[in-house]
């Protein structure tokens, strides 16, 4: 089945209008590209999808679900996805006319929570946990922390604001001594997440005569 072509402006609010046809019985796929406004690729890596569809308004529309679509990223960084479903769940289809949408919801990037450094005095000795810091400003126990080339987003397990301290588990320590100075990022998941109504329309379902082949 050919690709349905979109172009998305998450900024605009809008959905695109796609419809589509399913047979029942038989295994339902529609593939969709995805394009920015500039006609880039959009990037759904980090994102996650969900797809229902129910009758139509003046065809005994309803607010239960007739179907829900299985949605998968086929392509995420190329802005490729599908919405299925299998000869199971289209065998249970009446036939007529129902209206469907795709939603998709943008995980919550991580948030830099603080910059600094290994204070100077402070070089942090083969196998130390706890890090003296130029300040600590912010930073909480579950924050990641990330010291130059030698860790990367490691747990924070303890937090001394009077010392401008901070602690990791032993199981993540360093094989040798960093110096004073070496950079220090911490970062905190994010929360916010973006849900958008990405296309919808209507879907014809055309019911079938055959039975399954076995």
């Amino acid at each position: 089945m050919a690709n349905k072509n979109i172009t998305f402006d998450p900024n605009a609010g809008v959905a695109y209008g796609a419809n589509v046809t399913i047979n029942t019985g038989a295994t339902f796929e529609e593939t969709f590209k995805v394009k920015n406004t500039d006609k880039t690729n959009f990037d759904f890596t980090g994102y996650s999808g969900s797809s229902q569809m129910r009758k139509s308004i003046g065809t005994g529309s309803t607010t239960v679900a007739a179907a829900t679509f299985t949605v998968g990223f086929t392509s995420a960084a190329a802005g490729e996805f599908k919405i299925s479903l299998d000869a199971d769940g289209t065998s249970g289809l009446s036939g007529g006319r129902y209206d469907y949408d795709i939603l998709v919801k943008a995980g919550g990037a991580d948030d830099t929570v603080l910059n600094t450094s290994i204070a100077v005095g402070q070089t942090a000795s083969v196998g130390v946990v706890t890090f003296t810091l130029n300040k600590v400003t912010s930073v909480a126990v579950g924050d990641s922390m990330s010291v130059g080339a030698a860790l990367t987003n490691i747990y924070v397990s303890g937090v001394s604001v009077t010392a401008s301290t901070v602690t990791i588990g032993s199981g993540h320590t360093y094989s040798d001594v960093i110096a004073a100075g070496t950079a220090v990022t911490f970062t905190r998941a994010g929360t916010a997440a973006s849900t958008y109504r990405i296309a919808s329309g209507n879907v014809l379902v055309l019911s079938g005569v055959s039975s399954a082949p076995s």
